[in-house]
């Protein structure tokens, strides 16, 4: 029994002490391939630069991811190759290293950068000549700054990097190290916080100039009654005055014709002619007693028509609270042709269709009359050249309707969608407020009615105005 346990013994011993031998033996082969590969990957760093630092630089990395050392151990350089993006330079500007999140980074191989000027980095943009990263920024000690470099494929990226020189880590080495993290997302989501700032600015921009002018044509309708006013006096003195020196000139030219009958002919050119009179010919004078009515009519028919505007203006501009009471449609039709005159005459043809005993609405006629005239200028201005405008009404048991359409451009759907929004608008600017059809949907909705549009590219615009005939007990006036 003893001898065969010695045996057993001394087996086992033997099988163990060759297993323990192949293991050692497995380890040193892998030790000897990795330094073969270590030396490998020196020996082609080597070939592409001479420079000692890189050297050093290349050689813990190498080392620390074949050998899978503690990286504390090797020191500071060790983490910042580990954890940065990290390239050093000559004095020259010649790149002597550049860790593997460099590489990866900038999307170079080492053939294609190691010994190579850092210019092959820069952009190729003039407006980002500033942002390189020049290893000459360090000339003066420690820089920091957000630099952008291109990709081996000609993009950009952003880095936010520390560059110093090199002789603030190493004795006898000269030139640069920069190290830094890659922020190209966090750049163009702060140019994309910024455009959105810039942007938002220049609508607030928009928005105040909007309502600065608002502001003053609120003012300017509010003194405009106390202008039409002031302009009354002197039409009426004005009118008065015409009828006068029209009941004159009726009076004289009955002189005239009287005379003419009671002498001769011949007379008559005599005394023309030798009266020293400002008519010296009897063709002038028949001239001046034919022509000088339809002047007058003329006179008349202007100063009618400013007494119009300066009424309808007047009516227009009234910008405290209106009590409701009855209003004729078609009335308020009138009166805003009469004020977009301007806009229309010798262009735009009006054509009208309203049914017959159209019934009155309870409302206020000045801001109806408000809301037709921004949809007649609106018309007016979007038809190029010539152009008609149809204005029809109907009615039933409860509903006034009202239609305006023109033959103008027409609306694209993505726009008609935002007519009636506040200060919209595809005038210009200083064209327009894009307020016009916003306080007119508003008036309309006060009124209890409804107001829509039709409208597509090419085929003209239509805007639809419903209102109630019977108000219901709603409120009993327009704000």
């Amino acid at each position: 029994m003893n001898i065969l346990e010695n045996l057993n013994s001394q087996g086992l011993f033997l099988v163990s002490s060759t297993v323990i031998l192949l293991i050692i033996i497995f380890f040193l082969y892998k030790t000897y391939r990795s330094s073969i590969n270590v030396e490998a990957r020196l020996a082609e760093f080597s070939s592409l630069t001479d420079n000692r630092f890189g050297r050093k630089l290349r050689l813990i990395e190498v080392n620390a991811d074949e050998f899978k050392l503690n990286k504390q151990v090797l020191g500071p350089l060790a983490r910042i190759i580990d954890e940065y993006c990290v390239m050093t330079t000559d004095d020259h500007g010649t790149i002597t290293f550049a860790n593997h999140k460099f590489l990866s980074l900038s999307g170079f191989n080492f053939n294609e950068l190691i010994g190579r000027p850092e210019s092959i980095n820069f952009p190729e943009q003039d407006d980002l000549a500033d942002a390189r990263m020049e290893s000459q920024h360090a000339r003066q000690g420690v820089w920091n700054g957000e630099v952008c470099n291109r990709r081996q494929d000609g993009s950009l990226y952003w880095m936010n990097i520390f560059i110093f020189p090199l002789s603030y880590i190493s004795d006898e080495d000269q030139g640069y190290i920069c190290f830094g993290t890659d922020i190209t997302h966090i750049k163009a989501q702060n140019n994309e916080l910024k455009q959105a700032v810039r942007d938002q600015e220049q609508k607030i921009s928009e928005v105040e100039t909007l309502l600065l002018h608002s502001e003053k044509m609120a003012s300017l309708g509010t003194i405009s009654a106390g202008i039409a006013h002031e302009i009354n006096n002197p039409i009426a003195s004005l009118a008065s005055n015409l009828n006068r020196c029209q009941e004159y000139l009726q009076a004289l030219a009955s002189i005239t014709e009287g005379l003419r009958k009671r002498i001769s002919d011949e007379k008559f050119r005599q005394f023309l002619e030798t009266g020293n009179l400002p008519v010296n010919r009897e063709d002038k004078l028949d001239f001046i007693l034919a022509d000088y009515p339809e002047l007058m009519a003329e006179t008349h028919d202007g100063i009618d028509r400013i007494k119009k505007i300066i009424r309808d203006l007047k009516h227009f501009s009234r910008n405290k609270d209106e009590d409701f009471s009855p209003v004729d449609l078609a009335r308020c039709v009138d009166i805003s042709l009469n004020l977009a005159h301007h806009e229309l005459k010798h262009r735009i043809a009006i054509t009208r269709y309203f049914a017959p005993d159209l019934p009155t609405i309870n409302g206020s006629e000045s801001q109806l009359a408000q809301v037709l005239m921004n949809l007649l200028v609106n018309a007016a201005q979007a038809i190029e050249g010539e152009g008609e405008i149809v204005i029809s009404a109907t009615a039933d048991d409860k509903w006034y309707q009202l239609t305006v359409k023109d033959d103008g451009p027409g609306i694209p759907a993505e726009t008609l969608a935002q007519i009636f929004e506040p200060f919209f608008t595809t005038k210009p600017i200083g064209q327009g407020t894009g307020l016009g059809l916003s306080i007119s949907q508003d008036i309309i909705k006060r009124h209890g009615g409804t107001m829509s549009a039709d409208s597509s590219a090419g085929k003209g615009t239509t805007f639809y105005i419903r209102l109630p005939l019977d108000r219901n007990g709603q409120s009993s006036h327009a704000a």
